[in-house]
């Protein structure tokens, strides 16, 4: 009597699961676990086939295992009840045979089973994700390189073979900034520290650059436009995407435009310098005209001059843009060359009642630059301060410098550039909207000239402005100094 109290106490109360089937494979008796499971009475089951409540599919594996011989060590199959609210109950289950019964033991294994299918799920949506994303990549008309953290190359889709002529043996598992060489437009090989890449992971943001070429694997140049990315999870840098394309087309349209300004420019010098001569000549002579005459003459010669700078602006602009300028490094004081640009621009300064004023945080050794080019990058920027201020306005040059760079700075409280138009500052042409109905007169090239000179002579420019509170520009050059570069002319040159 104890132990039938103990053996019924036991099958009903146990955590597995457990069914006895007759020979018939009618149900025998079942647990509670089972019932509770199934949401059943027993007296709705009791005698019924267990087919009746097993999923159609499984049906036969379980009849054949069941009819079958039943080896205890591999009679274990997983399928699936069918609960009296018509859900799917997996069980885990090992049949044994005892006399004319079969005894199953199971485990409910519906939430793993559930697990696994939506695993199995979102694994075949990321192959299909995959697959397409791979079909884009492998598609796409630019070259995409891949790295790690470490700067190796991960990943190159068919259009980097195509472009470099490596194969991927070549750049996988190599790293990127010794396998892949990238120049400037001397031939010389880019510094790490200059790589786009390289600034991107650095600075954590994208870096486009299109002045630079690659190396090709048979020596030839690609010109090419790159832009880098990194890729950051959880704050940290796990790699980026190097994404660049060919522009050589765009370079030759560029050569082609450059020539064409240049041959246009010096076509208009000889007209323009013949028409300065005879203007001067007839004011020479002023005496011997009235007073609205010498007015007209003058208006006539003001409006060739600003002709004639514009003219050398474009000549300038060509020779920088064609390699052709001069660039010859001496070393030069910038704290001395700045105060004889004031000195230049101070009758402007005291026509407007302006301050100007000058700082240089420390002494500072000379610097191995162009002085001539750095001398046009402080008037650019002094005179659109002067120009750009209000009278009485305050205009500021600050130098000073860091372990590898030397930085001066242009503050001016003037009259700004609107925050919608700040990304064009740097193009040719460029004139804000709110400066073009103060200052009719300018060209729009002197921002361009000056960033084409600071980063030719291997420095950096940049700003920050607020419409109606003013701007500062920024220019570093590197303690080293510039790099020698033979030419043909100066920027300096001038119509007579």
């Amino acid at each position: 009597m104890l132990n039938d109290f103990i053996s019924s106490f036991f099958f009903d109360n146990s955590e597995e699961i457990f069914i006895v089937l007759d020979k018939e494979l009618k149900f025998k008796e079942v647990n509670k676990k089972f019932l509770n499971l199934l949401s059943f009475q027993f007296e709705e089951i009791q005698g019924r086939m267990a087919m009746e409540f097993i999923h159609q599919e499984d049906s036969p594996r379980i009849q054949q295992l069941i009819t079958s011989p039943l080896d205890d060590s591999k009679a274990s199959i997983v399928f699936r009840f069918i609960s009296k609210e018509g859900k799917f109950i997996f069980l885990e289950s090992k049949f044994h045979k005892v006399s004319d019964f079969t005894l199953i033991i199971a485990e409910d294994v519906t939430k793993r089973k559930e697990v696994q299918e939506e695993l199995r799920t979102r694994n075949r949506e990321l192959e299909e994700e995959k697959a397409k994303f791979t079909e884009i990549l492998e598609n796409i008309g630019d070259g995409i390189i891949g790295i790690n953290d470490q700067g190796e190359i991960i990943f190159v889709n068919p259009q980097v073979i195509i472009l470099l002529g490596f194969n991927e043996n070549e750049l996988l598992g190599k790293m990127l900034v010794q396998t892949i060489k990238l120049i400037n437009d001397r031939g010389s090989e880019i510094p790490i520290q200059q790589r786009p890449v390289h600034n991107a992971l650095l600075a954590k943001k994208k870096v486009t650059e299109n002045k630079f070429s690659y190396l090709k694997k048979d020596g030839k140049v690609l010109p090419v436009s790159i832009t880098a990315t990194p890729i950051i999870l959880h704050e940290l840098i796990v790699g980026g995407v190097v994404v660049f394309r060919d522009i050589t087309r765009e370079r030759e349209v560029d050569r082609m435009k450059t020539e064409f300004i240049s041959l246009a420019s010096h076509q208009l010098r000889t007209p323009l310098s013949a028409m300065k001569w005879f203007t001067e000549l007839v004011l020479d002579d002023s005496e011997n005209l009235t007073e609205e005459q010498r007015k007209l003459i003058q208006n006539v010669y003001q409006s060739n001059e600003r002709m004639i700078e514009l003219v050398n602006a474009l000549l300038n602009i060509s020779r920088i843009e064609s390699g052709r300028i001069i660039i010859d490094p001496k070393p030069t004081d910038l704290a001395l060359l700045v105060k004889e640009v004031i000195q230049e621009l101070q009758p402007r300064v005291d026509e407007k009642n302006q301050h100007l004023g000058v700082s240089v945080i420390e002494v500072l050794p000379k610097i191995n630059i162009d002085p001539k080019l750095i001398r046009h990058v402080y008037m650019n920027l002094l005179t659109n301060a002067i120009k750009y201020t209000q009278p009485g306005g305050e205009i500021v040059v600050v130098i000073s410098s860091t372990d590898n760079e030397i930085i001066s700075q242009v503050y001016d409280n003037g009259y700004g550039i609107p925050e919608k138009q700040q990304k064009q500052v740097f193009e040719k042409f460029f004139r804000a909207d709110n400066i073009i109905k103060i200052e009719t007169d300018g060209s729009g090239l002197g921002l361009y000239l000056t960033k084409a000179i600071v980063e030719s002579s291997g420095g950096k420019i940049w700003f920050k402005s607020e419409s109606g509170r003013g701007t500062t520009f920024w220019f570093s050059l590197l303690r080293s100094g510039s790099i020698s570069q033979k030419g043909m002319v100066s920027i300096d040159d001038r119509m007579v």
